[in-house]
């Protein structure tokens, strides 16, 4: 078989970690930099990963690092094929709401189409009589899927029964820093910034850079968003001790990585499809100071920029994120309401990156033919990619069903014309 690379020779010597910085300083150099894969909101369906090999003729492991999401760790072989310019750099616990599932280890396991693959060791799923497929550990259930689904649901909400400060204070965080998990993020430095020119990206889980959606995971979402309206003296003491929390494991993590990031992840989804799911008000009041110690606490230990995830009809509240020191805006969901790419780049664009944004998986990726995905990578690329200030992605997770002509279509047009100028 033909082997198939993405990547153009380079005609300015830059390393894949310059571009990307120069990228997220606003300026334009030989290429708009690429993101395959690095996070846990930029990756690939292990499903489409396992057919996108069979296509580029490369045998390997297929290693399910978010259980939940079902989304495989992309090789650097791979990487380097499809043009990637960024690497995860990952804590040890990743799927959120499930840190116990460490991808430092790992045991034989099967995709959801029952194909084979490697999941973490600690992974152990559990079929009730009905089909049911449970995640269980140490007895509890924590995610949940049927037998035709593609992905786990987590199902444990272990704030659900909290009512007082004592019971805020009691909770015990599933993912305390340990020695293994420093020789883990030790190991990684060791192999993705000694040992290639990419730009680390610190994707971290939900559970130390997240202060709205994973207080939905953890107390159960109708249970939440019912408790910031009757008791917001209760939800502000946990939005206190959850950023306690955060600094502890940020300290330890950027002590060691802070030098060789390029960017560092912190995620809430306040936006839905035609507008926020809470109000402005509510966010600026309580969810916004907050953010604003988390991203000032950051920067104070790394040079990296601040990557904000945030889906959905957020513009209302993107000027509030620059306040707080957000640098980059992901995913850019421009099928959402208000979130057209070319106004939201001429209105932000000097103050926010963006990364992502480079075809729609709602509707052109699943849905559009392969001539209908390269056309709108072009036109985002040249939207988008302008002055700098970006970063390709596409706007979410690659979804299992999506096939590799799909997926090569996507990477071999950014390279095509993704060139300075553009």
């Amino acid at each position: 078989m033909k082997e198939i690379f993405i990547q153009p020779p380079r005609e300015v010597s830059l390393t894949s970690r310059e571009r990307v910085r120069r990228a997220l300083n606003h300026e334009e150099s030989d290429r708009v930099p690429v993101d395959f894969g690095a996070s846990r909101i930029t990756g690939i369906g292990a499903i489409a990963y396992k057919n996108l090999l069979r296509a580029l003729g490369v045998d390997e492991e297929i290693r399910v690092y978010d259980i939940k999401q079902q989304l495989a760790l992309p090789s650097l072989e791979v990487i380097n094929r499809l043009g990637g310019d960024v690497v995860g750099l990952h804590r040890i616990g990743q799927t959120s709401g499930m840190s116990f599932l460490a991808i430092d280890r790992w045991k034989p396991g099967r995709l959801t189409d029952g194909s084979p693959c490697l999941v973490p060791e600690a992974c152990e799923e559990r079929r009730q009589p009905g089909g049911q497929i449970e995640v269980v550990h140490n007895d509890q259930v924590y995610a949940r899927r049927t037998s035709e689904s593609l992905y786990f649901d987590v199902c444990y909400a272990p704030l659900a029964d909290a009512e007082t400060a004592a019971d805020i204070d009691a909770f015990e965080w599933p993912d305390p820093w340990s020695e293994r998990e420093e020789q883990f993020l030790k190991q990684q430095i060791q192999d993705l910034y000694c040992g290639t020119d990419k730009a680390l990206f610190a994707s971290l889980p939900m559970l130390v850079c997240s202060f709205f959606e994973i207080s939905l995971v953890l107390f159960g979402f109708e249970n939440f968003m019912m408790k910031l309206v009757t008791d917001r003296d209760l939800i502000e003491h946990w939005l206190d001790v959850k950023l306690a929390h955060d600094f502890e494991i940020l300290d330890k993590f950027l002590r060691i990585a802070g030098p060789y990031l390029e960017a560092v992840q912190t995620n809430d989804d306040f936006g839905g499809q035609e507008t926020l799911q809470i109000s402005p008000k509510l966010y600026r009041e309580i969810f916004k100071p907050r953010q604003k110690r988390w991203i000032e606490f950051v920067k104070a230990r790394t040079n990296a920029k601040v990557f904000l995830h945030c889906d959905g009809a957020i513009q209302s509240i993107l000027p509030d994120f620059i306040e707080v020191g957000v640098d980059i805006l992901n995913p850019l969901q421009t099928s959402a309401r208000d979130m057209h790419p070319g106004e939201i780049k001429q209105k932000f664009g000097k103050n926010l990156s963006f990364w992502g944004g480079g075809v729609e998986t709602q509707t052109t990726l699943p849905f559009g033919t392969v001539n209908d995905v390269k056309r709108e990578v072009r036109q985002r690329v040249k939207l988008l990619g302008q002055g700098g200030g970006y970063v390709f992605a596409t706007i979410h997770n690659i979804q299992p069903d999506i096939p590799p002509e799909k997926v090569l279509a996507i990477y071999e047009t950014v390279a095509a014309c993704g060139k300075y100028p553009l």
